[in-house]
């Protein structure tokens, strides 16, 4: 069994950055890789936070995702890359 690494890109409002890459470092369902912030203009950044994940096993990719976009403070979140290890 292999695994899949999975890059999200996700949207924060600026006050809220701290607490989103604190709950996004908490994540379970994927193991933590790394996380980087990204200025995008105009004084906004991007989270880019990337985990791996095994890639056969069915609804992995989905419970990860699902507890992506629960972390409280996230407007907006997707996957960015997602490529076999």
């Amino acid at each position: 069994m292999g695994l899949a690494m999975v890059v999200f890109k996700v949207f924060v409002d600026p006050e809220n950055l701290d607490k989103v890459e604190a709950g996004l470092r908490k994540i379970t369902e994927g193991t933590f890789r790394d996380l980087k912030r990204e200025p995008i203009g105009f004084g906004i950044e991007v989270i880019r936070v990337g985990y791996l994940i095994p890639d056969k096993v069915d609804g992995a990719m989905t419970k990860l995702e699902d507890a992506v976009k629960k972390v409280p403070g996230i407007n907006e979140a997707e996957v960015e890359m997602l490529t076999l290890i």
